[in-house]
């Protein structure tokens, strides 16, 4: 449907002068012509010059014609279907059947009264194939905010919203307001039934070989009243602890805690599940995993000192504040030496003046152990300037300085949190050798000195990572004064605490220079999403490579292997696995470089989400409200009959589209031909009359 006009660029009374030279020409050309042929050919011919030399003429003045067109959208009306797990569990496969019979009937009886139709879950759009509610969290607001983004400026009239009020993830939708009418239609079973709920495990991921770790599980019980439970927690279908609960009120909450030993090394599963009681419905929430990463044993840190000294109390304390650690302390004739491997050794003011430590130093050197140096009184500089590698301090004299922090915004070998930072510039002042420092180029400052309120370029802690070795420098002596103050300004060590263990961090970390490495991007998986892969491979000088074949294989706890092959590319290094079950996964990774296979290999955990079982009892109240706010109206599941009848008697709207085009005469293929048919039949009747 449309309609047109015709336009001019110039002033529409040329059109009376474009028509005025056609006629003049036609009549100088034709009039009182002495021709073969007749009036009326001499009439037909005049009229075809006419007609050419005016659209000519007409065509120079630039007509346009100007096309409007009409177009009509019928309504829309979207489904928008909750199709989390939480409708499984309270619905049986029969009542889900009708459910989804229901809603194909309601989507065909409204295409066939002229609406366009659309069915969308948690999970994406339907087309065909029936609703699968197995989703493992309900994100509500996402769905909603999803069609109302995708429905901007088009006429949709309503969205029927099948749901059990119930979400886990995202904002509560009646926070938001929807510039859509929404009916409500309630979805499972508002009633709270008798149920043993195991709503939530509480567990550190990481637990050392050999000691005991908590487990602590959160257990609800609704309408179980003077009945016991039973919490078991198991480990490859062991029973490894037992405990029962008694059940006093209505409604109880309880806190089971296990205390379990950490045997094994890497992943492990345990398995926490309350055993079902007399008239319990629904049994999908009486288990939850947990895996917990058994590490062999925690990094070991030797702290070397030729006596004690108040910053060996406050550097101990700051990194036992890491559970990952085990400080060993040396003070020859006080603590004895233990001879065993350490990660990094700590020389407070060592090297010493006299020289009682010559075979930790031999040590560092020959098996290259990562050092932190501390300066102090009684450092003996020479030999520190040889051992530290990162800088030489030069002696002006005996005299100390008494320094204040200042840190480099430049410094990048981790990142030192911003509230930390204001913490650190109000720090007490340090003592530093009155000297001259040369830092040398592969050292990264950390912390440089400020005198007063100006700030130098003198070095006051500073590391570096070179080649196999790693070192650092804190050139200043009183650093437990800086984790004192921090305590009573904030009853935190919350700042220097990061600082030192960050440190130890950094040089305990062993560069990885494997040439062929893959790894999943993280530990955890949830079975509803991919398990990606990151592979990365380096040539002789490092410099990272693609094309390979890669073969890949993952083993489950049941020693079932599967197999993949793939080939990275530079814009795609990461390879993706949809479709594990729960479990722990071994993998092997392997690839051919020079005629020499490289092989890798890891672990990663597969587990639910198990959120969706949290809370089974449906929350009708929030689908009404929601309705109410919207303009809509709530009906129960068994009311969509009445839905149906009510969305037939609605009226419908359709939206209506104007375009406009503008279109230059000059420019159409059909002006074209009208000329070259209008000069043809000119020539043609001249021709057969006996002319030219």
């Amino acid at each position: 449907m449309g309609k047109f006009n015709l336009l001019f660029e110039s002033s529409p009374w040329l059109i009376a002068l474009g028509v005025a030279i056609g006629l003049a020409y036609a009549i100088i050309l034709y009039y009182r012509v002495r021709a073969p042929w007749g009036r009326k050919a001499n009439y037909a011919l005049a009229a075809l010059r006419f007609l050419m030399v005016t659209q000519l003429t007409l065509l120079l003045f630039g007509p346009l014609i100007r096309r409007v067109r009409n177009s009509k959208e019928p309504p829309s009306v979207v489904f928008a279907v909750d199709n989390s797990s939480s409708v499984a569990e309270t619905e049986d496969s029969v009542r889900l059947a009708e459910l989804q019979n229901k809603i194909n009937v309601l989507e065909r009886d409204l295409e066939n009264a002229g609406y366009v139709t659309e069915i969308r879950t948690l999970t994406g759009k339907i087309k065909e194939e029936p609703i699968a509610f197995n989703a493992n969290e309900s994100n509500l607001d996402n769905l909603l905010r999803g069609i109302q983004n995708d429905y901007e400026s088009r006429n949709l009239a309503l969205v029927l919203f099948f749901s059990d009020g119930l979400y886990n993830r995202g904002s509560n939708p009646l926070f938001r307001p929807y510039n859509f009418r929404i009916n409500t239609i309630g979805l499972g079973d508002t009633a709270r039934r008798p149920d043993v709920n195991l709503n939530a495990l509480l567990f550190n991921k990481i637990a050392y070989q050999g000691n005991q770790f908590p487990l602590v599980a959160e257990l609800f019980t609704y309408n179980l009243t003077g009945q016991k439970v039973t919490v078991q927690v198991l480990k490859n279908g062991e029973v490894l602890g037992q405990k029962t609960i008694s059940i006093h009120s209505e409604s109880q909450f309880d806190k089971v805690e296990f205390l379990l030993d950490a045997t094994g090394a890497g992943i492990q599963r345990y398995t926490v599940r309350a055993l079902a009681v007399t008239g319990e419905h629904i049994t999908s929430n009486n288990y939850k995993d947990a895996y917990i990463d058994i590490i062999e044993g925690k990094e070991k840190i030797l702290l070397v000192a030729p006596s004690p000294h108040p910053d060996i109390k406050a550097l101990k304390n700051a990194l036992e504040s890491n559970k990952n650690y085990e400080v060993v302390l040396y003070i020859k004739g006080i603590h004895e030496y233990k001879n065993d491997k350490y990660d990094v050794i700590i020389l407070h003011q060592v090297p010493d003046k006299r020289n009682r430590y010559p075979d930790i130093l031999q040590m560092i050197k020959q098996q290259k152990i990562p050092a932190f140096f501390i300066y102090g009184s009684h450092s003996e500089i020479n030999r520190l300037n040889e051992m530290n590698g990162l800088v030489r301090i030069e002696p002006i004299s005996y005299k100390r300085d008494n320094v204040y922090p200042a840190f480099n915004p430049l410094f990048d070998k981790f990142i030192y949190s911003k509230e930390n930072l204001e913490v650190l510039n109000d720090y007490v002042p340090v003592k530093v050798p009155f000297a001259n420092y040369r830092i040398l180029p592969q050292a990264a400052v950390m912390l440089y000195q400020r005198v007063g309120k100006v700030q130098t370029k003198k070095p006051l802690f500073l590391m570096q990572k070179s080649g196999d070795w790693a070192s650092a420098v804190f050139l200043g002596e009183g650093m437990w004064m800086w984790r004192m103050q921090e305590y009573a300004k904030n009853q935190s060590h919350k700042a220097f605490d990061e600082m030192i263990n960050k440190t130890i961090q950094f040089l305990s970390a062993r560069e990885d220079r494997r040439k062929f490495k893959v790894y999943p991007i993280k530990k955890e998986f949830l079975n509803n999403e991919p398990v990606i892969f990151e592979t990365e491979i380096y040539d002789d000088i490092y410099e990272r490579i693609y094309g390979q074949k890669i073969t890949l294989r993952i083993r489950d706890q049941d020693n079932n292997t599967s197999g993949y092959t793939y080939v990275t590319s530079e814009r795609n290094s990461r390879y993706r696995i949809s479709g594990l079950e729960n479990g722990i996964y071994q993998y092997t990774a392997s690839v051919m470089l020079k005629g020499k296979k490289e092989v890798v290999t890891g672990v990663f955990t597969v587990h639910d989400l198990q959120i969706e079982t949290t809370n089974l009892t449906a929350d009708h109240q929030l689908l009404e409200n929601l309705a109410e706010r919207n303009g809509g109206q709530f009906y129960s599941d068994s009311q969509i009959d009445k839905l149906k009848d009510d969305l037939l008697a609605m009226e419908k709207t359709y939206k209506i589209y104007s375009s406009e085009k503008y279109l230059a005469i000059i420019n159409m293929q059909w002006g074209f031909f009208l000329l070259v048919l209008l000069v043809t039949a000119e020539w043609f009747l001249r021709k057969f009359y006996g002319s030219y």
